[in-house]
């Protein structure tokens, strides 16, 4: 975690500045090198365009002085203007281009920023550290800060660096002192402006609280869900009032901003009279005695103008060096964080085609996990073996670790002692690819793409998946009528608030779509987690009957708070306070007090009065195609 120390501020960067404006120039040379060309080689058109400009002014003054023919006159003026008006539009049609490209440039970090984002150990992207690194990643790349700034660095610090020396020296040639004069008023007015950005700062983080409560009240009005309940109880006006409370804060907070503002646009007009008036008083004053002609009054006060302008651009670039810099720190040190998982060979092609061939063994030998800064284990000392083929259900209450247990066999979490086997070899053995190809699961939390219903069934493109797998694994998960009912069947388009035009499933199909997505990958293991949770009674018999075909190439783990539910399986353990304290078949656990035993009896309770009447989970399951039902499918008869 030593990288989080850095990006989130709580350490020294190892990235310096020109290390990180050499990265930006990289990365826009690998992703269009005529951007890169534009940013390195605008300032040359820049500064000659621009020196130009000043020394025409004199030149007509001189040529006026000297009674020079109007001929001559115009020739030089069309001369200057000429190579004035060729540099400044070579920079800008630069800058132009630069401007158009620089979405495309920053899209170029979206890529990569989600690319790493996706791949990531799921054990860091979980953390809650890197949870708020991420967000000050996601803002970099977001709002550009950083990436755009850094090739204008390059750029704004050649052009206004040699703008200033060149114009400083032509100054001192007649008063060191003006030159002075100017950057001591243009780093005061810069101070003032500083200031007014902290008190902009310190006042803007008050407005979090505002801000948080009027977007709540945003999402709110515009929810359909939470609509029910603001018509129902009369909650519009109170609603409104609260908005505007809300609102009211806001205005009084920004209203201070704009104050400091206001004082640093005051400051900044007192200061540039300050200074032009010193300027033109000396410069008239030399024009009186004779110190220097017309011509040279009218280009030295083009040059004091210009040397305050490009000084005061310098100092704002060189004020925002450090944020720009940090925040293409946080964008290096996340895109370059290391894997925890073996990312090289693993076991190899010919071991995972044997490992496929059939269902797997997994075994956790002494496995205890903690989670990053807690003191107390989630899971300590556990042992378990699950034989190839075997139906294993996994109960337990609520925080009793059995989401924590799933990950660590998925491979999200690493054991902090122990190991865990497939198939005996030790999982860091596999690379990560090869281990995930390995396991099927149906989690919780499920993602549903934007794309085509076969393409969220089968993580393929439309045409590529494979048909018979398709439909084995829609039959056997229930879902086959509902998608034969579509008009568009595998086609349909899905997530209605991306595509308008897309289907949409209750619950229970849902849960049914996520199961035959599960099946699909016909991997050797398989996790269901509360894979009936959204069924009514009928659908959840139905998966129970075809659950042992479904498994019948495969070791699988079924999750669920039902206890009636897991008698199909061949075992059945019982985690408590992060350990495995009971483990048989329902009927094994069932004899004497044990824990399961007293768990089940309080869940039939609310279903039955009498646990021996002919309602009773045990015999519903039992009549209703349960354990007896699978064991029939199992042995190749059918029920009559």
């Amino acid at each position: 975690m030593m990288y989080l120390s850095h990006i989130y501020g709580k350490g020294k960067s190892k990235y310096k500045f020109f290390s990180n404006m050499v990265y930006c120039m990289r990365e826009m040379w690998r992703w269009k090198k005529i951007a890169c060309i534009g940013v390195l080689f605008s300032f040359l058109p820049f500064i000659v365009g621009n020196y130009l400009g000043a020394l025409l002014p004199s030149w007509v003054v001189r040529d006026l002085e000297g009674k020079a023919d109007i001929t001559v006159l115009l020739f030089h003026i069309f001369l200057l203007s000429l190579f004035m008006w060729i540099g400044n539009t070579l920079y800008g049609g630069l800058d132009t281009y630069f401007q158009n490209v620089v979405y495309g440039y920053i899209h170029h970090f979206h890529r990569k920023f989600h690319r790493k984002i996706m791949d990531m150990d799921y054990d860091i992207l979980e953390g809650e550290d890197c949870r708020q690194v991420v967000g000050n990643v996601t803002a970099a790349v977001k709002y550009g800060r950083g990436l755009y700034e850094m090739p204008v660095f390059l750029s704004g610090i050649i052009v206004n660096g040699v703008m200033v020396v060149f114009y400083a020296v032509l100054i001192c040639r007649i008063a060191w002192w003006l030159a002075a004069v100017i950057m001591v008023t243009v780093m005061i007015d810069l101070e003032i402006l500083e200031v007014a950005r902290r008190k902009h700062k310190q006042y803007y983080g008050e407005t979090s609280r505002y801000s948080r409560r009027t977007d709540y009240i945003n999402h709110q009005a515009e929810d359909a869900a939470a609509g029910k309940d603001i018509r129902m109880y009369r909650l519009g006006d109170f609603f409104l009032k609260k908005y505007g409370e809300s609102l009211d804060g806001l205005e009084g907070i920004f209203n201070k901003i704009h104050q400091w503002y206001l004082v640093r646009s005051i400051s900044d007009a007192v200061l540039m009279v300050f200074r032009s008036g010193i300027a033109y008083v000396f410069l008239l004053i030399s024009l009186v005695r004779g110190d220097m002609t017309a011509a040279e009054f009218v280009y030295y006060i083009g040059l004091v103008s210009s040397f305050a302008f490009y000084f005061e651009e310098l100092v704002r670039i060189l004020m925002i060096l450090n944020s720009t810099n940090a925040s293409v720190s946080f964008i290096r040190e996340f895109l370059e964080w290391p894997d925890g998982w073996n990312r090289g060979e693993g076991v190899g092609k010919e071991i995972m085609e044997s490992i496929r061939k059939a269902p797997v063994k997994l075994e956790l030998r002494h496995v205890s996990f903690t989670y990053p800064g807690s003191e107390k284990e989630t899971l300590s000392d556990i042992n378990l073996l699950i034989r190839p083929g075997e139906k294993l259900a996994l109960l337990g209450l609520n925080g009793a670790g059995k989401t924590t247990l799933v990950k660590l066999i998925c491979g999200f979490y690493h054991p902090t002692e122990g190991e865990i086997f497939l198939n005996d070899i030790p999982v860091g053995q596999f690379s990560r690819e090869e281990y995930y190809s390995l396991l099927s699961v149906l989690f919780q939390d499920y993602t549903l793409l934007p794309m085509t219903l076969d393409e969220n069934l089968t993580g393929r493109e439309e045409g590529k998946e494979d048909r018979q797998q398709l439909d084995w694994a829609l039959r056997m998960s229930g879902f086959w009528e509902r998608y034969h009912r579509l008009p568009e069947k595998g086609r349909s388009k899905m997530v209605r608030e991306v595509q308008k035009d897309s289907v949409d499933f209750s619950g229970g199909e849902k849960q049914k779509l996520l199961f035959a997505r599960a099946l699909y990958r016909k991997a050797p293991l398989v996790i269901l987690d509360e894979p009936t949770a959204a069924l009514d009674p009928i659908a959840e018999n139905e998966l129970y009957l075809h659950y042992g075909e479904a498994m019948e190439n495969a070791t699988s783990i079924y999750i669920s708070h039902r206890l009636s539910s897991t008698r199909f399986c061949d075992r059945i353990v019982l985690l408590e306070n992060g350990r495995l304290v009971e483990e048989g078949t329902h009927e094994e656990l069932m004899k004497g007090d044990t824990r399961y035993a007293q768990l089940y009896r309080v869940q039939s309770q609310y279903y039955v009065t009498n646990p021996d009447s002919p309602n009773s989970p045990e015999r519903n399951m039992v009549e209703s195609g349960g354990t007896q039902s699978i064991g029939r499918r199992e042995a190749g008869h059918e029920e009559k």
